[in-house]
């Protein structure tokens, strides 16, 4: 069973694949790394007032895991003491707009990303200590305290309401890509042209060229490699944000069956849409906020759907999804989804794994 230490020493293992993957030389870059937002965040600067940047990239990411995390201080906390009992609730203008976004994108995926869900994160803990299968009594009792439709925003200023008493929101599926973009501004307004903002490995984003002059390289891991530095392929970046998630990342074994941290609102179950993972790539603006919940819209949804929502909002990201390969057990079954006009995902794809098949 996973624990949050041992989410920390996967997360290192992440960040360690990607370092690997673009060795030093030339310019010495500004690295630092931290304990933040339930992860290991590793920032990295080359160019203009890098140092700045780097801590000033810090300092914002310690306040936004304060007001967007789930201590007793923070704005999920608050909500959830006065859910129920019609009270307008004074949240931080960041969170504000993470609500905002993920109302937005609840609507769109038909409720697949649902920043409600807090009520059945709790119930199963998933990646904490008391992680456990609830049963089906307690399940449909949490469901029925989940529902974006009943989380209101205030239109003139940053203040929220839970309808129902027991609501609770859980910001675990967008935080972190808000930082990212968050912070890549901090970077762009120190002048940083070159620089990397990792969040554990699994969310990212790349600014400008690696230390070689050559876009970044980033190791797409193997959900069911051995270790978090085995990987499916490498994929050359520049100036974009990648997220991923899977099955993989928290979870705890029963009786034989995975149960991992990715919830589907409408089983209030671990989601069996048939995939291992999901990793998203988008550019420009809040790119890191978009990958991030779209990693877990589209793991609930599936391929099939998956696919649907992409097209049908228009959403300018490239997506892989990962599979078990029903020919071979234990190997991976790929396909991808690219924006019109841009170069096919596979084609861009390097030094892939000879346990994979492409669809």
């Amino acid at each position: 069973m996973r624990n949050r230490y041992s989410r920390y020493g996967t997360a290192l293992a992440a960040l360690l694949l990607v370092l690997c993957l673009f060795p030093a030389c030339g310019r010495e870059p500004v690295v630092k790394t931290v304990l933040v937002m339930d992860t290991v965040a590793q920032l990295t600067a080359r160019d203009g007032e890098a140092a700045a940047a780097v801590d000033e990239g810090i300092e914002r990411l310690q306040y936004l895991d304060a007001c967007a995390g789930t201590g007793a201080e923070g704005d999920a906390a608050r909500l959830a003491a006065a859910a129920g009992d019609g009270t307008w609730v004074d949240i931080t203008p960041e969170v504000y707009e993470m609500l905002k976004v993920a109302r937005d994108w609840a609507a769109r995926t038909d409720g697949a990303f649902d920043v409600t869900m807090g009520p059945l994160v709790a119930l199963w803990g998933i990646g904490t200590d008391h992680a456990r299968v609830p049963d089906a009594v307690e399940i449909e009792d949490a469901r029925s305290r989940v529902g974006w439709q009943d989380l209101e925003l205030a239109p003139d200023a940053p203040r929220a309401r839970l309808k129902r008493p027991g609501m609770s929101i859980d910001l675990g599926g967008i935080a972190k890509g808000y930082a990212l973009d968050d912070v890549r501004a901090i970077f762009e307004r120190h002048g940083v042209k070159d620089g990397m903002i990792s969040l554990g490995g699994s969310s990212l984003c790349v600014l400008g060229k690696n230390e070689h002059g050559e876009d970044w390289r980033i190791g797409i891991r193997q959900p069911r490699g051995e270790t978090a530095q085995d990987y499916l392929a490498v994929l050359p970046l520049t100036d974009a944000a990648l997220s991923s998630s899977g099955d993989y990342e928290r979870y705890f074994e029963q009786d034989g069956r995975r149960y991992h941290h990715i919830l589907d609102p409408h089983t209030g179950a671990p989601a069996a849409s048939g995939l291992y993972g999901v990793t998203v790539v988008v550019r420009g603006a809040h790119a890191g906020m978009t990958g991030d919940l779209l990693t877990t819209a589209l793991f609930v949804l599936g391929e099939e759907k998956g696919r649907a929502l992409l097209e049908g909002t228009g959403t300018d990201a490239d997506v892989l999804f990962v599979a078990p390969d029903p020919a071979r057990p234990g190997a991976c079954l790929l396909s991808a989804f690219s924006p019109d006009g841009a170069p096919p995902l596979p084609e861009r794809l390097q030094k892939q794994a000879g346990n994979v098949r492409w669809e």
